[in-house]
C-alpha cells in the first residue's frame, strides 16, 4: 500500500471541505439610486382639478448597474390608498436620470400627506424601493365671477369684461348680448384664470333699445355656470380709470417676500403715473431692489407687470401685506390700499436665503408701459444733469 498517496488524498479532501483555494465570485454591486426632486403641479390645487406629481430618479455614476424602473405610484401617507400608478418605465444607466410625472385629482379639501414610491429592479432580480414624502393642500373651488359694460373709448360698441374672482379656471367662456329677448351677438373668449379679466367688444351703435342684457355661460368645478349683465345703453357713459392689483405671486425668500402680479385698469379711461408701493408697518418693510415700482401709464382695460419686494420680522407669520396705489385718472391723483393675501407656509420651491429678483419693465398686451424702481430713475436723472447741465429733472412723490 502506498501511503503517501492516501495520505496526499486525504490532505487534498480536507482542503477542499474546508474551502480554502475555492475561488468565489462576488455578488453584483448594488446600484447607487436616488429620487433627486419631486414637483406638484399646480401648487394650490382645488378640488376635481387635474394635478401633475413629477418625479427625477437619477441613477449617479458611482452605480455598479443598470436599473430598470418597474413602478412608480403615489399613495396617502400611512395607508395603501392609492392615488395614481405608472409602471415599466424602462431602464437608467449610471450617470443618467429620468422625469416621470404622474397625475392624480382629489375630491375633498385639505392637506393630503403622500408619499411617492419607486420600485428599481437590478442584477439578476434584485428589488429596491425608494419613497418621497409630499404635501398637498388642495382647496374647496370658489366660482366667483362678474361682469362689467362700458362704452368704447372712441365710442364705437360696447366693451363688456368678464372677471374671476374665484379660485377656479372659468371654461368654454361665451358672452351673448340680447334685447327684448333676442340674441344680437354671440362672443367667444379664451379661458379666465383666477384673478384674471377677459374682455369682447360688442357692436352696439345701431342697436335701437334702451337695454342690452348680456349674458356670460362658462364651465367651472366641473359644472356649468351663468353671469348675467343689464347694461343701459342710454346711460352708459366711460368709466374712470382704476387701478387694482390682480394675479398676485407671493414667494417666500430668505427674509422676506417677493410679490408679483399686474396692476390692471378696471376702467375705460387711461391711469398716469402708476405707482405701488409696499408702507413700513411693524409686520412688514419695504427693501430693495423693489419696495416700490413705477408701472407708468395704464391703458382702459389694458394692465401692466410689476414686482416688489419685502422684508418681514423673524420668525413672524405674515397672512396679508398691504400695497398702497397711486395714479393720476382725470387729472386728479387717487391713493388706494389693497390688502394682498399671503400663503403663511413657506414656499418649497424656493430654498432660505434666496435673493429676490429685481423688477423690470411692467406692459399689457397692447401698450401698457412700466418702469424700473424709482431708486434707479433717479439715478438715471441725477446723471442727465451733470452731462446736459441745462435740464432739471423733479420727480413729485
Amino acid at each position: 500500500m502506498n501511503w503517501s498517496s492516501i495520505l496526499r488524498a486525504v490532505v487534498v479532501s480536507l482542503l477542499l471541505i474546508s474551502g480554502a483555494g475555492v475561488a468565489v465570485t462576488p455578488a453584483a454591486a448594488a446600484p447607487a439610486v436616488q429620487m433627486s426632486s419631486v414637483t406638484v403641479t399646480p401648487d394650490d390645487p382645488v378640488t376635481g382639478e387635474r394635478v401633475s406629481i413629477e418625479t427625477t430618479i437619477s441613477n449617479l455614476e458611482n452605480s455598479g448597474a443598470t436599473v430598470r424602473i418597474t413602478d412608480i405610484y403615489v399613495r396617502d401617507s400611512g395607508s395603501i390608498t392609492e392615488y395614481a400608478r405608472v409602471e415599466n418605465l424602462g431602464s437608467v444607466a449610471p450617470g443618467g436620470s429620468v422625469t416621470v410625472p404622474v397625475s392624480t385629482t382629489f375630491e375633498t379639501p385639505g392637506q393630503k400627506r403622500l408619499t411617492v414610491n419607486v420600485a428599481v429592479r437590478y442584477g439578476g432580480g434584485s428589488y429596491r424601493h425608494y419613497t418621497y414624502p409630499v404635501y398637498v393642500d388642495v382647496e374647496a373651488p370658489t366660482v366667483k365671477a362678474d361682469l362689467a359694460a362700458t362704452s368704447q373709448a372712441n365710442g364705437t360698441g360696447t366693451r363688456v369684461t368678464l372677471t374671476n374672482y374665484g379660485n377656479t379656471n372659468l371654461t368654454d367662456v361665451e358672452l351673448v348680448a340680447s334685447t327684448d329677448g333676442e340674441e344680437i351677438e354671440r362672443n367667444f373668449v379664451f379661458d379666465v384664470g383666477p384673478g384674471s379679466s377677459r374682455s369682447t367688444v360688442f357692436d352696439t351703435d345701431d342697436v335701437a333699445a334702451e337695454r342690452m342684457t348680456v349674458t356670460a355661460r362658462y364651465a367651472a368645478a366641473g359644472e356649468s355656470h351663468t353671469t348675467t349683465l343689464d347694461v343701459d345703453l342710454d346711460e352708459e357713459a366711460p368709466v374712470l380709470g382704476e387701478i387694482r392689483l390682480t394675479g398676485i405671486e407671493a414667494t417666500r425668500t430668505g427674509s422676506g417676500l417677493r410679490i408679483e402680479g399686474d396692476a390692471a385698469n378696471l376702467g375705460t379711461t387711461d391711469a398716469e403715473s402708476v405707482l405701488v408701493r409696499i408702507p413700513d408697518t411693524e409686520t412688514v418693510s419695504p427693501t430693495a431692489p423693489a419696495g416700490e415700482y413705477f408701472v407708468g401709464a395704464v391703458e382702459g382695460s389694458e394692465f401692466a407687470t410689476f414686482e416688489l419686494t419685502a422684508s418681514t420680522p423673524p420668525n413672524a407669520s405674515v397672512s396679508s401685506v398691504p400695497v398702497e396705489i397711486t395714479y393720476i385718472v382725470d387729472n386728479e391723483r387717487v391713493t388706494t390700499t389693497q390688502r394682498l393675501q399671503i400663503d403663511p407656509a413657506p414656499a418649497m420651491a424656493f430654498g432660505a436665503g434666496q435673493a429676490p429678483g429685481g423688477g423690470g419693465p411692467g406692459g399689457g398686451p397692447s401698450g401698457g408701459s412700466g418702469g424700473p424702481p424709482l431708486t434707479l430713475i433717479g439715478g438715471a436723472v441725477a446723471v442727465l444733469v451733470v452731462v446736459g447741465g441745462i435740464a432739471l429733472y423733479r420727480w413729485r412723490q
